[in-house]
């Protein structure tokens, strides 16, 4: 590990981070409120990268650049970014694992929080928003974007932040690939603030909301989440969003061109017959407690939130039955599509696991025969079965060591399960004490921290974050 090279990228990374709190510092001189949060934050966070980038400073690191020093890039900005960002909150007297907390769950676009959002300034509340923002896309997207001088070796970079199991590719260029990926991004921000706009919604809660959903964070200005409005129009577009935000942006970015390759593509599809059968059962299911209409539009607003890790709520789910919520939790792990801002196992991951445990079934039952997994019409390589299949297991082992430590410490089943499924998932709400109706302000520190790692992990799809945790992994020399 070439620790100069990280520590000299990590300054970098800070340096233009600390550009983010440009706009929520905007905001509290408009609304006459404090700067200071946001202007010690920049400061803190610009200072650090310039130290870090002058004092390790290095020739050729692009160049030299390889897979495990992109890992450790990654995962330590997004763990540094969490820590700067939590800057803001303790300059407005939250408690630092709070802070950290609700940092953490913005960046990561998880959505779960500690703070009721009518006792928030309104610049702390975009500043909230804002990290979900920021985190949908990606911190080394954005980076790639803006910084021409990293294209030569950009590739491990935007793959360890976006590890699924293809790497969406829209240009010859990973940076114009960045680019045109961040001008879809803009634009369906621009499309949904108008559009809730338009709906009666006023300015400051359209750009809240539409920073929320398209990085399918889930953050809302209002405890009631999107139940304050009661208006079945505002709840169509942000489903709509979400949806969209659960999708991968590679194929928007082909559809804004005229060519839609999504309705050939296999992971779409399956994304789309997810919820469709989701949105259905739940609506049958929901029928003791809503009329017919009612239930298909809580229910599908519902599953494509939470299939799309958005969290939005409309209805306190908390109160449907056992089934319902038994759905809903399959939805938090299945998650959104490959190259979305969704969280969870994603669609192609699932997918492509059901293909290869058929395909495992068949050839216990005639060995002779050679089949091969296909996705978009290609032989997947066994090397990408062996990743997915490592991933599922580790997934489920963190999911079960979390959930077995929430209940240790006398947390009910139900709440050990569903806040480790919604946190890990990137999801937000979960059910039981971390229920819709609820927030994560009543959980210990010790726990607070806990659920922190697995948004963490969650958020960078597990093998980036982890291998910071094996020993060999650090051992060469500078």
């Amino acid at each position: 590990m070439n620790i100069r090279i990280v520590l000299n990228f990590l300054g970098k990374l800070l340096s233009m981070f600390s550009l983010s709190f440009i706009l929520p510092l905007i905001v509290a001189f408009i609304y006459d409120e404090s700067v200071f949060p946001f202007l010690l934050a920049s400061l803190l966070s610009l200072s650090t990268g310039l130290f870090l980038s002058k004092a390790f400073k290095t020739k050729g690191e692009f160049e030299s650049l390889r897979h495990k020093e992109s890992f450790a890039i990654v995962a330590l900005i997004w763990l540094l970014m969490s820590v700067f960002g939590a800057i803001p909150y303790i300059a407005h007297h939250i408690p630092p694992i709070d802070a950290f907390f609700e940092s953490m769950s913005g960046f990561t676009t998880t959505g779960a929080s500690v703070l009721i959002p009518e006792e928030l300034p309104k610049s702390l509340l975009l500043w909230r928003s804002l990290t979900q923002w920021i985190g949908g896309m990606g911190i080394i997207v954005l980076f790639l974007a803006i910084f021409p001088n990293v294209a030569r070796r950009s590739a491990v970079l935007f793959q360890a932040e976006y590890p699924g199991v293809t790497l969406s590719k829209i240009k010859p260029r990973i940076r114009d690939t960045a680019l045109s990926l961040y001008k879809v991004y803009l634009t369906l921000t621009i499309l949904e603030i108008s559009a809730l706009y338009i709906l009666g919604l006023s300015l400051f809660d359209a750009v809240n909301h539409t920073f929320t959903t398209l990085s399918t964070g889930g953050y809302s200005t209002h405890s009631e989440s999107i139940a304050y409005f009661s208006n079945p129009y505002v709840e169509s577009v942000i489903a709509l969003f979400a949806f969209l935000g659960g999708m991968n942006f590679a194929l928007i970015y082909f559809a804004f061109r005229g060519n839609f390759t999504m309705l050939r593509n296999s992971e779409f599809r399956v994304y789309v017959a997810f919820l469709v059968i989701a949105s259905l059962s739940l609506t049958i299911l929901n029928l003791d407690k809503y009329s017919l209409l009612d239930s298909f539009r809580f229910s599908t607003f519902q599953s494509i939130s939470i299939m799309t890790t958005t969290g939005y709520t409309t209805a306190d789910f908390d109160s449907w039955s056992d089934s319902a919520k038994l759905v809903l939790l399959m939805l938090m792990f299945i998650g959104g599509s490959s190259g979305s801002t969704g969280g969870g196992m994603k669609v192609v991951r699932v997918y492509l696991l059901m293909k290869y445990s058929i395909q495992q079934i068949l050839r216990a039952a005639e060995p002779r025969t050679v089949r091969a997994v296909k996705f978009e019409g290609k032989a997947i390589k066994k090397e990408v079965l062996d990743d997915i299949a490592a991933f599922f297991v580790l997934y489920i082992l963190i999911f079960a060591i979390s959930s077995l430590i929430i209940s240790l410490i006398g947390y009910d089943i139900l709440t050990s399960m569903s806040a480790t499924a919604a946190t890990l998932g990137n999801v937000g709400p979960g059910m039981g004490l971390a229920g819709a109706s609820e927030n994560y302000a009543s959980f210990p520190e010790s726990i607070k921290l806990l659920l922190s790692m697995n948004m963490w992990i969650g958020r960078l799809e597990i093998f980036t974050v982890v291998s910071l945790f094996i020993p060999s992994f650090w051992r060469e020399r500078w």
